[in-house]
């Protein structure tokens, strides 16, 4: 899993990289006065990816919000920190496979439709990125579940064990 959220860390910076060139670009080209067709919609391209890889590093590290107030109070009692933590993470569950199939049927849905500007690229290639991201949460979701049932404690990794 750390293999994983380390790949999934490094493609959503590439990523973020990409849409900030992409907005310079496009920023600088309309000064000289010349305009970039695709610039706006590798740009939007781009920023869904940096946003989908980057969930997949949230969902590893446990970044999700919290109330620090509710975790310090179950802190105190182990097996309602674990049936909190079941809880928190069965709710995650719910919700990436919801994104999931979602995402599946829209990208299926407009995989024969071009982009507009980018005709090698189709509509569909926007989808695979929530598609891609919600697959492996859901992994890392499992896997935390798992855990938490083997050890009997919350499993919380920290983003230090990450980097």
């Amino acid at each position: 899993m750390k293999r994983l959220a380390r790949a999934s860390l490094a493609l959503a910076a590439v990523s973020f990289a990409c849409f900030i060139v992409m907005i310079l670009a496009q920023v600088s080209y309309r000064y000289v006065g010349v305009s970039m067709v695709f610039s706006e919609e590798a740009a939007r391209l781009f920023n869904v990816y940096a946003v989908f890889f980057g969930l997949v590093y949230v969902v590893y590290a446990s970044g999700d919000v919290r109330i620090n107030l509710i975790d310090a109070f179950f802190d105190s009692r182990p097996r309602l920190a674990v049936a909190l933590s079941l809880v928190y993470t069965v709710l995650a569950i719910i919700f990436m496979a919801i994104l999931c199939v979602g995402s599946w049927r829209l990208m299926n849905s407009n995989w024969s439709w071009p982009l507009p500007s980018i005709s090698f690229l189709s509509k569909g290639h926007v989808y695979l990125a929530p598609f891609i991201g919600s697959v492996l949460s859901l992994i890392i979701l499992v896997g935390r579940v798992i855990e938490t049932l083997r050890l009997r404690q919350p499993v919380f990794p920290l983003t230090e064990d990450v980097e």
